[in-house]
């Protein structure tokens, strides 16, 4: 049998708590990136990042952002200079995400800066961002989750799965990701 509390608290989940406004935005983004983003020649960064920037991403210089990328909102993105986004790479931006200058971002790779608060009954949504620091490689296939931070020069390994703070100049694998060992600054 259904109590009334969770006819309520299912009511309150149908209810969606992003404005009208938002919608029509992210559906207009949706059409562009499916058509304009996505049809571009795989060598026409420059035109992806400036599609970004016209729905208030802030790219930086020099980017490399692959056609089979995926934004959600491309208004919480900020990317440092000469930062790349590989091939079907999934940035679900609910919450700010903030990549530095010099950071790849390999094949596959998923940062999702949105959960739900599992412990209150509606589980209302939460955007913790996440921020990746300059000089930072993200390996195919890894995941980065709400909130984290990834230290300047930090590598997290193919297939990785990171929930935690990863320290700069250190490499992390496994999932959950843990440290592997440190990585040697650059010399030149």
């Amino acid at each position: 049998m259904v109590t009334e509390a969770a006819m309520t608290a299912g009511k309150a989940r149908q209810t969606s708590p992003v404005p009208t406004r938002l919608k029509i935005k992210r559906l207009v983004w949706s059409v562009v990136q499916a058509t304009l983003y996505r049809g571009s020649f795989h060598t026409w960064s420059g035109f992806r990042a400036m599609l970004l920037r016209l729905f208030g991403a802030q790219v930086g210089k020099h980017c490399t952002i692959r056609r089979t990328s995926r934004v959600y909102y491309p208004w919480n993105l900020r990317m440092g200079d000469l930062s790349c986004l590989g091939d079907h790479v999934q940035v679900y931006n609910l919450g700010t995400v903030m990549i530095g200058s010099e950071v790849s971002i390999s094949q596959e790779a998923y940062l999702c800066a949105g959960t739900h608060d599992y412990r209150v009954r509606e589980m209302p949504l939460l955007t913790p961002p996440i921020e990746v620091g300059d000089c930072v490689w993200i390996c195919a296939k890894a995941f980065v989750g709400p909130g984290v931070k990834v230290g300047e020069g930090a590598v997290v390994a193919a297939a990785a799965v990171v929930v935690k703070e990863v320290e700069p100049w250190t490499i992390v694998g496994g999932n959950p990701a843990k440290f592997i060992k440190r990585r040697e600054k650059f010399t030149s």
